[in-house]
C-alpha cells in the first residue's frame, strides 16, 4: 500500500525532531526519526502486522512512540494520522473516523 502522512503527523514529526535534537543531539535524533519513518514504511507494506484500534485505525509502537495509522484498503493507502508518545492517552487523541 501507499504511505501518506497527515498534516498533524508531519507537525508532530517536526516537533519530535526539535525535541530530540535539543535533548539528545542531532545524531540520536536522526536515528530516532529514521526508526519512525522505517516503521511507517513497514506498516504500509504489511498493515496486517499492526494492532487494530477502532474502525480503520491501527497502531504500531516505535521506541517510546506510537504511530496511529489509518488504513484505507480501497485506496490502497496507509496514512500516518498521529505520532503519540507512549505516555499519552491514545484513545483521547485518536482522530475521528
Amino acid at each position: 500500500m501507499k504511505l501518506a502522512w497527515s498534516n498533524l503527523a508531519r507537525q508532530e514529526m517536526q516537533a519530535l525532531q526539535r525535541y530530540s535534537v535539543d535533548n539528545w543531539g542531532a545524531v540520536v535524533a536522526r536515528r530516532y526519526l529514521e526508526d519512525v519513518r522505517d516503521a511507517a514504511k513497514l506498516a504500509a507494506e504489511h498493515p496486517e502486522r499492526t494492532k487494530p484500534l477502532r474502525g480503520q485505525f491501527r497502531i504500531q509502537r516505535v521506541r517510546s512512540h506510537y504511530l496511529i495509522l489509518e488504513v484505507d484498503p480501497a485506496a490502497q493507502r496507509v496514512t500516518v494520522a498521529r505520532i503519540l508518545h507512549g505516555a499519552m492517552d491514545i484513545e483521547r487523541h485518536l482522530p475521528e473516523a
